[in-house]
């Protein structure tokens, strides 16, 4: 398996426009946002193709 981009939180917050870290852990405590992989020592890393498929599984706002 090829190892695609890995993102840091404040990554995930720039292309989501999630403003606070905490909102994030909140959204993954309620199984509403991707979980992050954790390779120890306190790094997390969220595949791209993860919050790419959250991002793109929001509904469009209708007028």
């Amino acid at each position: 398996m090829p190892i695609k981009e890995l993102l840091t939180c404040r990554d995930v917050m720039q292309l989501t426009g999630i403003r606070s870290r905490s909102t994030i852990w909140r959204r993954i405590q309620r199984g509403a946002f991707p979980a992050p992989l954790d390779f120890g020592a306190g790094r997390l890393r969220w595949r791209s193709e993860d919050i790419s498929d959250w991002v793109n599984s929001m509904p469009r706002r209708r007028y």
